[in-house]
């Protein structure tokens, strides 16, 4: 076949692109798979970085928040501590009614302050609770109320084109001077209680109640009439007078503690009912009969109002004792819990006596059986992953922080005072309590006359100098071990808080 010359010239080129084609290199397989592999590995690498400066972030964030917490901690003890109303904190002791008795020396000795050790060796049992007046010296730069919840006792009237308003003005929930109903109530006063259990650190508060000042709210016991002395005026939580049970309205639930957070005493005759607390209970130089100051320990939260001894300790399905501190909001609002205005309905007639009480901590929650259904759960919670709670007295005698009834304490290492103490199946460290006490008071009844004024006792713990002076409480020590779930890490706030008098400063 013959070709012209063009033909020559393509077909030329078709084979030198051909030759081309055949001789020009690329990617082995082999290179391909290394490539792809580095380039794997490469975004690993990225992603593991990116991983931990993630972790990191969230690692410092979780710190931070931790960090913030265990400040407003420490903020909320000193500020709760600096408002007690036991600002000269050295305990009353029958003796002094011997010296010249007045008034003014006990202004700054209202209420009371109560730590209990328990075990010296266990920073788990440790256990404060005190009065509190958020007004008590213009010196304070917190001077916040306290707040908690208070039912409408009685019906509400609705105004045509107004919001429902509380008939009765003598009752908790219009304290706050609101008679709008909200159901809650405020105060200045309070007890306040801090204590560890199954990793948790509660605050307890109890509000102390202070009524209007209104001529038709005289009375510290709410009641029907506007006054006291009005005729026909009834109190509400007099069972005499059935204003206040489980569905006799549509406020209330029946269950005082879960109704009201207030400190009340059980009295009454010839049924013994829940009455309120006002700003009388802090005084402690009543001598007089009945006489129901916050000073004797029988009108306090969380002790047996039988007998003036506070429950601690709860047994477990094993029948161990386990250190339950005091009732939480959960257990308290428990329909079942009812005490103190009326007998308990499962446990046991009085959840605050161990005796006669089959009460049983669940060890996996921590909470006891027969009041597990609370609706109030965690209400009063203020930190979580705890596991030490410790509080240490400055022995002055010692010169150094120490637990009551440590081996090396000196002004606090014995009670005088025995037969106070608390469930701690241990002897020897159920009465590890230090308490303010009160000037009259007859804790073991020893005289038989049950006055409770008679036959005084002694303060568990009153050390004196060398010239038999009483010696004040100076200082406590706190410390707070919990873990920081963000880092897994240890961490430990210390508050050493100097017990000062404020009102004599």
């Amino acid at each position: 076949m013959k070709y012209s010359a063009g033909n020559r010239k393509l077909a030329a080129r078709r084979k030198s692109r051909q030759y081309h084609a055949i001789t020009q290199s690329g990617f082995t397989l082999v290179e391909l798979l290394v490539s792809v592999a580095l380039v794997l590995l490469m975004m690993v690498m990225f992603t593991q970085i990116f991983q931990i400066a993630a972790n990191s972030i969230t690692t410092q964030r979780g710190l931070s928040e931790n960090d913030q917490r265990a400040r407003m901690l420490t903020t909320l003890i000193q500020s709760d501590l600096n408002k007690r109303t036991f600002q000269n904190v050295i305990p009353f002791d029958p003796t002094e009614q011997a010296t010249a008795f007045r008034v003014s020396d006990f202004t700054d000795r209202k209420g009371y302050l109560v730590i209990s050790e328990n075990d010296p060796n266990n920073d788990s049992d440790d256990l404060i609770q005190f009065t509190v007046d958020a007004n008590i010296t213009a010196k304070l730069l917190d001077t916040t109320p306290y707040y908690g919840k208070a039912s409408v006792l009685g019906a509400t009237v609705t105004p045509s084109g107004q919001q429902p308003s509380i008939a009765h003005p003598n009752q908790p929930e219009t304290d706050d001077a609101r008679i709008s109903s909200d159901t809650t109530s405020v105060s200045p006063y309070a007890e306040v209680c801090y204590f560890m259990r199954g990793g948790n650190l509660y605050r307890r508060t109890m509000l102390i109640r202070k009524p209007l000042d209104l001529e038709t709210t005289d009375s510290t016991q709410p009641q029907t009439a506007e006054n006291a002395m009005t005729t026909g005026g009834r109190e509400f939580f007099d069972p005499a007078n059935n204003l206040y049970d489980v569905g006799l309205d549509s406020y209330t639930s029946g269950n005082f503690l879960n109704d009201f957070d207030f400190s009340v005493y059980r009295y009454g005759t010839p049924t013994a009912y829940a009455n309120f607390h006002g700003v009388e209970s802090l005084d402690n130089t009543t001598l007089e009969a009945p006489n129901f100051s916050l000073g004797r320990t029988r009108f306090r939260f969380g002790y047996n109002h039988a007998t003036g001894l506070p429950r601690e300790y709860v047994d477990d399905a094993d029948g161990y004792p386990q250190f339950i501190g005091r009732f939480t909001h959960q257990e308290t609002s428990d329909i079942d819990f009812r005490y103190p205005q009326a007998p308990s309905t499962a446990g046991g007639s009085n959840p605050m006596s161990p005796s006669g009480s089959t009460l049983v901590l669940d060890r996996t929650t921590n909470v006891v059986n027969q009041y597990a259904s609370g609706l109030r759960r965690s209400e009063d919670l203020v930190l979580p992953n705890v596991i030490a709670f410790d509080i240490k007295l400055f022995d002055e005698a010692l010169g150094q922080f120490t637990d009551i009834g440590n081996t090396i304490a000196v002004d606090y290492a014995t009670s005088a005072t025995p037969a106070y103490k608390n469930n701690n199946p241990d002897a020897t460290h159920a009465t590890n309590i230090y308490d303010t006490w009160h000037i009259q008071y007859d804790l073991d009844n020893a005289d038989g006359d049950n006055d409770h004024a008679t036959g005084e006792d002694p303060p568990p713990f009153r050390p004196v100098d060398g010239s038999t002076n009483p010696k004040a409480l100076k200082a406590i020590q706190i410390t707070i071990r919990y873990i920081d779930v963000s880092s897994d890490q240890l961490r430990q706030m210390t508050i050493i808080h100097p017990l000062r008098n404020l009102l004599a400063e």
